[in-house]
């Protein structure tokens, strides 16, 4: 895949506020054919230090909440005044996911990029914990690193080189997370 969008914040200042795999690059192939309007309220959900909201705002036109509970509001607020969005266009805010500081049905839509599999493994999660904060017809788009087959049982030694088990319990391969979601309402 040609990655278009993302290359546009290939700098080594915005590189280095990566905290995993490249989330501009997970966020543009997730969002290809996305069906959230321009200027939808978005939040997005474990934003970290706030590449993927600026992506959000810059390039497909959204409000972006940027949510995260591990980064700092105000190191974001002026990080997001430096690429020259407004107050308006985002607002960075300290939340977790599991307890959202938001009223119902306050989103749009949520985009999740590389973190929702640190919260989104409790099957109740989505009904109880993030769908109430989406209005009627909204959606929720989320992507996260995973396996092709799960081994969980068998955990092979180069994996162990690398991670410890209790890091390889946040990868799980598509059949895991289509179960978790198939146990929404």
């Amino acid at each position: 895949m040609e990655y278009i969008k993302s290359q546009k914040y290939d700098l080594p200042k915005l590189q280095a506020k990566m905290m995993g795999p490249n989330p501009l690059k997970l966020q543009e192939e997730m969002l290809i054919k996305h069906k959230i309007p321009a200027g939808s309220l978005v939040c997005d959900l474990g934003s970290g230090q706030g590449l993927t909201s600026v992506m959000l705002v810059k390039d497909y036109g959204f409000t972006v909440y940027a949510a995260d509970l591990w980064s700092d509001p105000e190191e974001n607020r002026k990080f997001f005044d430096e690429m020259g969005l407004t107050h308006e266009q985002i607002i960075p805010v300290k939340a977790d996911a599991t307890n959202l500081p938001f009223e119902k049905e306050f989103f749009d839509e949520v985009v999740s990029t590389d973190s929702y599999n640190y919260w989104g493994r409790d099957p109740e999660y989505l009904d109880a914990k993030l769908l109430p904060f989406v209005k009627s017809g909204g959606y929720i788009y989320a992507c996260v690193p995973g396996m092709k087959k799960d081994c969980h049982n068998n955990l092979p030694e180069e994996l162990l080189l690398s991670w410890t088990p209790e890091q390889l319990i946040y990868l799980r391969d598509i059949h895991y997370w289509t179960a978790i979601v198939n146990k929404c309402k």
